[in-house]
């Protein structure tokens, strides 16, 4: 039978405080005289041994809850790892799955003696095989994965998203899934203002930067002159320009920030948002 950590802590902790309880109202009545058992010393001895004995199981119960909590923040990066490894598995099988396809194009377009269309075809070939065989290294391995897949469904989407990382992130497992929480939002926001906009429009500018006391992540993306309001707004919660019940990304980027003690600075002008998070390097360093 599996053991429940969390309901043996509240039995514990309330079977301690009901003998502390206990034992503080004896000596409050033994100075009364009131209601005293024949062997009240004894019996405050053996309150107090009890006592002493809940307080070590209690360590022990302290201990088995930090190592339950270790084991689901461990478990929550695995499923982030597994989720975007079965995507990366999906495209690497369409890939095989169509490569017999193109080697047909590719020995009739020989046969027909058609190079100028056989260059022009290889080249969009080479093309596609680049954007599957996509590295990206953050220095994270969570953040790898979750980059990799969020481009590559920007790339379905017809949006060119520019990643330039001019450091390498260092982050204690601890700030793992805040950071991924930080950077999978800001980056499915972007995503989502710019498939709405023509196809010239679609580009998205991502930079990964430091200086001796910050990382800073920058992402910049083309907005519609409908959309600009109050830079205050858009970390709202429930605020969007996207539609209803699609407002919520920025606002959760916000309190995750917040939580790291970081900054957030906004700026629409000229019809683009650009967002910039800044988080004290030691804050996500430090486990």
């Amino acid at each position: 039978m599996k053991i429940n950590i969390y309901k043996i802590s509240i039995f514990v902790f309330v079977i301690q405080a009901l003998f502390t309880v206990i034992l503080l109202n004896n000596g409050y009545m033994k100075s009364y005289s009131f209601l005293q058992p024949v062997h009240a010393e004894l019996l405050e001895l053996i309150f107090g041994f009890i006592i002493i004995l809940l307080n070590l199981v209690a360590v022990v119960v302290v201990k088995s809850l930090y190592m339950k909590g270790l084991e689901d923040e461990k478990l929550k990066s695995t499923e982030i790892k597994y989720a975007n490894q079965i995507e990366q598995n999906r495209i690497y099988r369409q890939h095989h799955h169509d490569l017999k396809n193109h080697l047909t194009v590719i020995h009739g377009l020989l046969s027909l003696e058609k190079y100028t269309e056989l260059s022009e075809y290889l080249d969009s070939y080479i093309h596609s095989i680049n954007d599957v065989l996509l590295k990206v290294d953050t220095g994270v391995d969570e953040m790898d994965i979750l980059f990799t897949s969020e481009i590559q469904e920007a790339k379905h989407k017809n949006i060119e998203v520019n990643l330039v990382l001019k450091t390498k992130i260092k982050c204690s497992k601890r700030h793992v899934l805040d950071l991924v929480g930080i950077l999978g939002n800001l980056f499915n926001n972007a995503i989502e203002a710019v498939q709405e906009l023509d196809l010239s429009s679609r580009k998205i500018s991502i930079i990964f930067y430091q200086d001796p006391l910050e990382y800073t992540f920058q992402f910049i993306n083309p907005m519609s002159a409908t959309n600009a309001n109050s830079d205050r707004l858009f970390v709202k919660e429930g605020f969007s320009t996207k539609g209803e019940d699609r407002g919520q990304g920025l606002a959760i980027v916000s309190k995750l920030v917040e939580r790291l003690d970081g900054s957030i600075n906004i700026d629409t002008a000229n019809h683009q948002f650009r967002i910039m998070v800044e988080i004290p390097k030691h804050n996500l360093e430090e486990g």
